[in-house]
């Protein structure tokens, strides 16, 4: 990281490209930005999108998965849908979206819905069928009925996949509502990154872009560590 940015204020000084202004201007341009009613507004937006829209696709996405791991009519159904939900583009899907919810925070809820609810469905279904048959003949050997297997045996065994899959929809929710933000050009960070990158703000893009990595790598660890400790 150290490496990155030296490169890149050396670039800056250099004056190569206006697109890359040197790495101390863009630290300079955070005090602006992040003190201006705008930048609290769309931060708020977009955290609100995220908190009303991830939540429910967990607990759905985990149910579902579940369902798809130990009914194989479910899986049959289900299956085909979330490989298309995994293959189509993110931006492909932005537009039928906004046509259906409108132009608002709906939209990205909706987004952030649709493009974690398969990652989780994956890994819940694949933390399930991963545990050893052997566990689960042998809870009913000693005349565990389901509700007890998949309490003792099925829940923790896939507990790690589980968390797996919440981490990486955790990065995929903020993906998805700001790339639905950018499409949309009204609301949250998305919007104010497109309308910087259309002013040619540089050192104030870079500033929120810079905002944006930091809140999604440091979510992603937190839910590393909270992984972590739910496996101990």
């Amino acid at each position: 990281m150290a490496v990155l940015i030296g490169a890149w204020e050396l670039i800056g000084l250099a004056e190569v490209s206006q697109a890359l202004p040197p790495f101390h201007e863009v630290i300079a341009a955070f005090g602006g930005i992040f003190t201006s009613d705008r930048f609290m507004d769309a931060v708020v937006a977009t955290f609100k999108a995220i908190l009303i829209g991830y939540p429910p696709a967990v607990v759905v996405g985990v149910l579902l998965g579940t369902l798809m791991a130990v009914a194989k009519p479910a899986k049959w159904i289900l299956d085909p849908w979330v490989n298309l939900g995994l293959s189509l583009p993110l931006v492909s899907m932005v537009p039928v979206i906004i046509f259906i919810f409108g132009l608002g925070t709906s939209s990205i809820v909706a987004v952030v819905v649709i493009y974690t609810l398969p990652v989780l469905i994956v890994n819940t279904a694949s933390g399930v069928e991963s545990v050893s048959k052997d566990l689960v003949d042998m809870g009913r050997s000693f005349n565990a009925d389901r509700r007890t297997v998949f309490k003792r045996i099925l829940l923790p065994g896939a507990t790690p996949l589980v968390m797996a899959g919440i981490r990486i929809g955790a990065g995929r929710a903020i993906k998805g509502a700001i790339v639905a933000e950018q499409i949309v050009g009204l609301i949250g960070l998305g919007g104010l990154i497109q309308r910087l990158g259309g002013a040619f703000a540089v050192t104030d893009l870079y500033a929120v872009i810079i905002f944006v990595g930091v809140v999604g790598v440091g979510s992603v660890f937190l839910l590393g560590r909270l992984e972590k400790g739910v496996a101990l």
